[in-house]
């Protein structure tokens, strides 16, 4: 993001990066995975960030957009807090790394520890994640839905050997699975609720 300044401003120069990653997105499989370096950014204004990653989020929740995952990195304090707010108003959330830490920003407190259990598995089926975190398998699958949708973590459809039917298995985009299982995942600052 660098190359369009290290202040982010004006809805019409982020619809112009938007309408560019929509386009870079769709061009690769479904299973691309979008990572989106702001290194070079000092700050963005919020109708920015709404045009361009609000935007994009929405159209990635809403299946316009064929990627299966996507991640943030290099935000410094004041682009956190821009896209944190940015994602709110949405009610959307988004995945970021910055020195090996990986987190949630603008989740609710459940959709975090969800992630954080999902990111220790890396692999799993939702059985297996109800177990870790002690709660319904329908709680289980509405949870893990949002995070897909959100492209924080990625499913793929299997057929079971033993029985019939559709099942799921979930993992951490392969980008991601490179950070170590002993690295510390910071608590999402967004919104509390559960469900």
């Amino acid at each position: 993001m660098g190359k369009h300044g290290s202040f982010l401003a004006t809805r019409s120069t982020a619809k112009a990066a938007r309408e560019l990653l929509e386009q870079v997105s769709s061009a690769g499989a479904d299973d691309t995975e979008v990572v989106i370096d702001f290194a070079d950014v000092d700050a963005m204004t919020i109708s920015f960030a709404d045009e361009f990653l609000g935007k994009f989020y929405a159209a990635v929740a809403a299946g316009d957009v064929a990627v299966s995952a996507v991640l943030l990195q290099g935000l410094n304090d004041e682009t956190l807090e821009t896209m944190q707010v940015c994602l709110e108003r949405r009610e959307l959330m988004a995945a970021t790394v910055d020195g090996g830490e990986i987190r949630l920003i603008a989740a609710p407190g459940h959709l975090d520890e969800t992630y954080r259990q999902a990111f220790a598995l890396r692999r799993f089926r939702a059985g297996e994640l109800s177990e870790r975190l002690g709660v319904t398998l329908q709680n289980v699958n509405n949870r893990l839905k949002r995070l897909v949708s959100s492209g924080t973590l990625k499913r793929e459809k299997i057929i079971p050997s033993n029985r019939g039917g559709k099942e799921f298995v979930y993992t951490v985009p392969g980008s991601w699975s490179q950070i170590p299982e002993s690295s510390p995942m910071i608590a999402s600052a967004g919104r509390a609720e559960d469900a």
